[in-house]
C-alpha cells in the first residue's frame, strides 16, 4: 500500500508542477518584450529582432511552448536575457545565498515557537498571556516595517548590528530575526490552539486517571498529537518561507534567491523567473510530500491505513 500512495503522490505532484510550469510561461509573456526593456531603444531595431529571433521570441507562441516543456524536462530553462548565464546556475546560487538566512529562521521558530505555544495553553496565566500578545503583535507587523524598525533601533540608533549585505556572524542576526517575526506568531498560535484542544479529548483525562505524570501526560501525549496541523504548516512554509525572503533580501541589501527575483521582474528576464517560480513550486511539492511521510512517523494510526 505504501508504493500506491508514494505513486499517487507522486502524480499528484506532476500534474502540479506541469501546471505551474504553463501559468508560469504564459504569466511571464504577458509582461512584455524583455530585449526592448533591457535595450531601452540604444540598438538599433534590426539588432533588437535579431535579439529576439536568437532567443526564439519571434517563434508562434504555441512553439515557444513546446520548446519550453522540452527544455524544462531536460532541467534547461535557457540563458538570462540580462546576464547571458544559465537561468538555473543562477537560481542555485542565489537560492543558497537564501537559505543561509532561511534554514536558521526555521530552526530557531521550531525551537520557539513549539514550546511557547505549549506553555500557553497548559500555563494560562501571564506566560500565556504574554506569549499572545507578542504573536500577535509579530502577526500583525508587515515583514518590511519590522525589518525597517530593526535597523532603526539596532543599527541606526544603538549602533549594536549591521545592517546591510553580507559578512559575518552580526550580519545575519537583523535579517533572521525579520524572516522569524511571522511563522514564530503563526506557529506559536496555532500550537496553543492545538494543545489547548487535546487537553479535552479523553486519552488525556485517562492518562492522568491512570496516575501518569503531568509532564509525561504533556509530552507523550499532548505535544505528539498536537503536532500533526503544525507539520502540514511546516511543510508548505518551507517554499512559502524562501519567497517570503524576498522583501526581507531587499530591506537588507542580502543578494540571495529574492534580490535575483526583483531585478528580473525589472528587467522581464523570462528565463529566470520561469526558473525561479518553478525552484519556489518544487519546494512546496517537497515540503508537502516530506510532511505527508512525517505523519507515519508521529501517528502509527496514519502509517498502518496507508
Amino acid at each position: 500500500m505504501a508504493g500506491a500512495v508514494l505513486a499517487r503522490r507522486a502524480i499528484q505532484a506532476f500534474i502540479v508542477l506541469f501546471l505551474l510550469v504553463t501559468t508560469l510561461f504564459f504569466v511571464s509573456r504577458m509582461s512584455g518584450d524583455p530585449v526592448v526593456m533591457l535595450t531601452e531603444g540604444a540598438i538599433d531595431p534590426e539588432d533588437v529582432e535579431a535579439l529576439r529571433e536568437a532567443y526564439g521570441f519571434n517563434d508562434p507562441i504555441v512553439v515557444q511552448y513546446v520548446r519550453f516543456l522540452g527544455e524544462i524536462a531536460q532541467g534547461d530553462f535557457g540563458d538570462s536575457v540580462r546576464t547571458f548565464q544559465p537561468a538555473r546556475d543562477l537560481v542555485i546560487q542565489r537560492i543558497q545565498v537564501s537559505l543561509q538566512l532561511v534554514i536558521p529562521a526555521k530552526i530557531l521558530v521550531i525551537a520557539i515557537a513549539l514550546p511557547l505555544g505549549s506553555v500557553a495553553a497548559v500555563k494560562r496565566g501571564a506566560i500565556g498571556a504574554f506569549a499572545m500578545i507578542m504573536a500577535v503583535i509579530f502577526q500583525s507587523v508587515p515583514s518590511f516595517f519590522l525589518g525597517v524598525l530593526y535597523i532603526f533601533l539596532f543599527g541606526v540608533t544603538l549602533g549594536w548590528l549591521p545592517v546591510f549585505g553580507t559578512g559575518g556572524f552580526e550580519n545575519y542576526i537583523l535579517p533572521v530575526a525579520t524572516l522569524m517575526g511571522y511563522p514564530l506568531a503563526r506557529y506559536t498560535r496555532l500550537m496553543r490552539a492545538q494543545v489547548s484542544e487535546t487537553l479535552t479529548q479523553e486519552f488525556v483525562r485517562t492518562a492522568r486517571a491512570k496516575g501518569l505524570a503531568e509532564t509525561k501526560v504533556i509530552r507523550k501525549h499532548v505535544m505528539r498529537n498536537s503536532l500533526l496541523p503544525i507539520i502540514t504548516v511546516m511543510g508548505v512554509d518551507i517554499g512559502t518561507l524562501v519567497g517570503s525572503a524576498i522583501i526581507v533580501e531587499a530591506v537588507f541589501a542580502w543578494p540571495g534567491f529574492g534580490t535575483l527575483v526583483v531585478e528580473a521582474a525589472k528587467t522581464r528576464d523570462y528565463p529566470v523567473i520561469q526558473a525561479a517560480g518553478f525552484t519556489i513550486g518544487l519546494l512546496v511539492l517537497t515540503g508537502s510530500l516530506v510532511a505527508d511521510f512525517a505523519y507515519g512517523l508521529i501517528d502509527p494510526r496514519i502509517r498502518r491505513k496507508s
